[in-house]
Parts: structure tokens; C-alpha cells; sequence
């Protein structure tokens, strides 16, 4: 799995730099040096800042402004620079197509109950098994960060743009329509429903280390009752590709661990 990431990551910069070097030399009389020193720290950035684009693209738009030579540059070579800057940001997305690699489970899950989420968005490239165990339902997803290929705070930035862009809730009603079928005392429309996020301390230890969480909880629209209960435990790997476990478990369940340690340690243990 972290080859495949590592490699799409690589690959989008080797084509991001080669992109800049060909536009910078299409019919044009000077090469700009600094728009190419500048995409290649870019790309560099990718890979070690957290938040990845959403720092460096107000970073450069400051720099760019910040010196009378800096701005005497983008006055000289203004329209190739915007044009530039535009289609490497759309290749960098396009590359959120990139496939990611196959979700594995724990082998005390078994095999998993679904391969497919109908209900997952076409972008960013993702795939998502679910599993059946426990009492719970269990999902592991891999997904394209279309945004960094840094490992650093790449679970909690990807999940809070998923929040806000509504993927969060594509994904749960999978989830949902699984309780449906496997748990009789459940029962709720998997198109009518809401996720309520729960206030937590944002990690938690397993075993030696520490991983981004977030909690959530499941209502019907328009009701207040709380029905089920989600965990969701990030493992960010470098390059651009995330995998996060989501374990959903109705409120009927007598497990009271909220951090769900036993299912969590078997995936680490898997890893």
C-alpha cells in the first residue's frame, strides 16, 4: 500500500515540474527561473506541509507581492504566470483520479460484506470495504488527499474538508443500510439521517502510538435521539493516499468502549 501512495504522490510531481518546465518554454523568448524555482518548491512543500495547498497557495500569493523585484517579475510575466498557476492546479486535482489501493481488513473480521459504496463520490478516487463484526459495522476507506501528499495532518485536514463538502455522509449511509439488514431492533432511512459530531480531545493512544480521531453521532432528521454511535480513526500515509476506519454501532450494543480498542488494535495489528 505505501509503494502505490508513494508512487502516485511522484508521479503527479514528476508531471507537475514537467508541465511547468514545457509551459515556461513554449514560445517564449526568456525563460522565467523564478516561476520555475517556484514550482519546484511548491511540489516540495506538497510533500512536508500540512494542509498542503490551502498554506502554499496564500504563502506564494504573499511572497509574490512581497518585494518591489517580486512584483516587478509578475507585471513582466503576468498572464503566463496566471495560466500557469491555474492548469497545475487542475492537474494536481485530476490526479485525485489516481486508483488507490485495496482496503484490507483484520482477519478476525472475515470477509467483508460489501466491496462497493454506490453512494461515494467520483472525486477523489476512493475505495471503501465493509465489514459486518462484532455488532458493528465496520468500514475501511482509502482515499485520494488531493490537496498534500504530506503525512502530517493529513487524516484531520481531509476529514474536515470531507465534513464540510458533505462526502462524511455519502459514506455513512452504506453504513446505515448495513444496520438496516444485519442489526432487527434498527432501523432508519439511510436518506434520512444526520451526523451530530462529538467533541473529543481529537487523538487517542492505541497501543505505543497516538491517532487522529473524531466521533460522531447518528440521528434521524429531525430528532433528537441519538441511534448509533461513529468512530473514526485516521492512518495517514505519504504521498497522497489516506485510509480511515469508521466503525458505526447502534446504541442497543452493550459495548460501552467508545474508542472501540479491541476492533482498532486488530486493524493496527493488520497494518
Amino acid at each position: 500500500m505505501l509503494r502505490h501512495s508513494v508512487f502516485g504522490g511522484i508521479l503527479a510531481s514528476v508531471v507537475l515540474l514537467a508541465a511547468t518546465f514545457g509551459m515556461l518554454k513554449f514560445k517564449s523568448e526568456y525563460f522565467d527561473k523564478s516561476m520555475m524555482y517556484g514550482a519546484i518548491g511548491c511540489v516540495l512543500l506538497l510533500w512536508i506541509i500540512p494542509w498542503g495547498m490551502f498554506v502554499i497557495i496564500p504563502v506564494v500569493i504573499v511572497l509574490s507581492v512581497a518585494s518591489p523585484a517580486a512584483r516587478e517579475e509578475w507585471r513582466k510575466y503576468k498572464n503566463r504566470r496566471i495560466a500557469i498557476s491555474i492548469v497545475l492546479i487542475l492537474l494536481l486535482n485530476s490526479f485525485a483520479f489516481y486508483p488507490v489501493s485495496e482496503p484490507e481488513g483484520a482477519e478476525e473480521w472475515g470477509n467483508p460484506i460489501a466491496t462497493e459504496n454506490p453512494h461515494a463520490a467520483v472525486w477523489p478516487a476512493s475505495e471503501q470495504y465493509t465489514w459486518f463484526y462484532d455488532g458493528s459495522v465496520i468500514g475501511i476507506v482509502n482515499a485520494r488527499t488531493p490537496h498534500t501528499f504530506c503525512v502530517w495532518s493529513q487524516d484531520s485536514s481531509s476529514l474536515s474538508l470531507g465534513v464540510m463538502l458533505g462526502m462524511h455522509d455519502q459514506r455513512m449511509r452504506q453504513s446505515i443500510e448495513v444496520m438496516n439488514s444485519y442489526i432487527p431492533t434498527f432501523s432508519i432511512d439511510s436518506e434520512a439521517f444526520s451526523l451530530e459530531q462529538v467533541e473529543t480531545e481529537g487523538t487517542h493512544q492505541y497501543g505505543d502510538e497516538e491517532y487522529f480521531v473524531a466521533r460522531f453521532n447518528v440521528k434521524r432528521d429531525g430528532f433528537e435521539t441519538t441511534l448509533a454511535t461513529v468512530l473514526i480513526v485516521g492512518f495517514p500515509n505519504v504521498g497522497g493516499e489516506l485510509s480511515l476506519l469508521s466503525i458505526t454501532r447502534p446504541l442497543t450494543s452493550s459495548q460501552d468502549d467508545v474508542f472501540e480498542e479491541k476492533i482498532v488494535l486488530q486493524y493496527i495489528d493488520s497494518r
